[in-house]
C-alpha cells in the first residue's frame, strides 16, 4: 500500500490542475468541469480550500502549471 497523500500534497496537486486549466481559459471547459470536481472528491479537499492555497503559493502553482515544478521543500 502506497504512503498516503498530506493535505498540502492533495491541495497542491488540485491547484496545479486548475491553474493549468486556468492559464489556458479553460476553466469552463467541459474536461475541466468533468475532471476537477472528480480530482476534489477523490483528494477530499474543497474548491475553497484549492483556491486559497493557490492565494498563498501563487508563484509555485503557476510554475507547475506551466510545467517547471519547484523543489520538493518549497511547497
Amino acid at each position: 500500500m502506497g504512503k498516503s497523500k498530506g493535505l498540502k500534497d492533495k491541495l497542491y496537486g488540485a491547484a496545479v490542475l486548475k491553474m493549468s486549466f486556468r492559464l489556458r481559459g479553460d476553466e469552463e471547459s467541459p474536461a475541466f468541469r468533468f475532471v476537477y470536481p472528480g480530482v476534489l472528491r477523490d483528494l477530499e479537499v474543497d474548491d475553497a480550500e484549492v483556491e486559497k492555497y493557490i492565494e498563498a503559493h501563487r508563484e509555485d502553482v503557476e510554475r507547475a502549471a506551466r510545467g517547471s515544478t519547484p523543489p520538493q521543500g518549497a511547497r
